[in-house]
């Protein structure tokens, strides 16, 4: 597939959804649609024929699940994923969330996305290819079948947290990586690092004063921050304080070393 086509629905002119908009663009054609009744409109008329829906939902209620099962029957080949907002972050637990949709938060799309279309482009399934009857359980086990290419190099792990360094070293050294355990109250004791990963929960206060010594340690070195549920607003006070990138916890092994490939830019090793 060299291009895919894309029917965007709702308002992504919000600052969570700008990264998203702006990928999508990216990767393909692009109609945009302002709610759920003109995105029908446009598929009743043969405008577009897409093989996925985005529909970018700001807050619970927004689009009613009759909306959302009216685009799945005028365009039956397409999936459907829901971007979400911040605020249907609880949705899962007290809301109506649609069902057989796949549902990517704002802060989770930039590697879910890309990733996606990387399977594409190697002639495997995405997990969008999957029935639509799939659970998120089955397209995660479905993605663990994946080629796992090999990575080299050594990733400085700072967290305070001996099961988070543990789990993080493990899945590094699954991946080719070495790693070194960086404890916030000692000074660094590595200068050949090629990316860090800052283990937060609010990446405020004093971890951001962490965050901006870690980067005074390690200069020149890509740091990736992992903090619990961000805003929009944590997300650009992390990059504006020493962060690279920012994911948000709990988090996809995938995710992580997605954003690491982008950090360094460093292409699969033989093994």
């Amino acid at each position: 597939m060299s291009e895919i086509n894309v029917l965007l629905v709702g308002n992504t002119d919000r600052r969570e959804f700008r990264q998203a908009r702006a990928s999508l663009d990216a990767s393909g054609r692009v109609l945009s649609a302002a709610d759920a009744a003109s995105g029908a409109a446009m598929l009743e008329a043969g405008q577009h024929a897409p093989d996925v829906i985005v529909v970018a939902q700001a807050y619970p209620g927004e689009f009613s699940a009759a909306e959302i099962d009216r685009l799945r029957r005028l365009a039956p080949l397409a999936r459907v994923l829901a971007l979400l907002g911040t605020w249907c972050e609880g949705e899962m637990r007290t809301g109506r969330p649609w069902p057989a949709v796949i549902r990517v938060y704002w802060h989770q799309w930039l590697p879910r996305w890309h990733q996606e279309l990387g399977r594409l482009v190697h002639g495997l399934c995405p997990t969008w290819g999957l029935p639509v009857t799939a659970t998120e359980e089955e397209r995660l086990l479905a993605s663990a079948t994946d080629p796992l290419p090999k990575r080299q190099g050594r990733i400085a792990i700072h967290s305070p947290r001996f099961e988070m360094v543990d789990w993080l070293s493990a899945a590094c050294r699954r991946r080719g990586y070495t790693t070194v355990w960086l404890q916030p109250h000692r000074p660094a004791r590595t200068a050949n690092a090629i990316a860090a990963i800052f283990d937060g929960t609010d990446g405020a206060g004093v971890e951001l004063g962490q965050l901006a010594r870690l980067a005074v340690w390690l200069p020149g070195v890509p740091i990736l921050a992992l903090v619990d549920f961000p805003r929009i607003e944590d997300q650009q006070r992390l990059l504006g304080g020493g962060a690279a990138a920012v994911l948000a916890k709990p988090l996809l092994v995938e995710d992580l070393f997605w954003q690491i490939d982008q950090l360094v830019g460093q292409p699969p090793t033989e093994g």
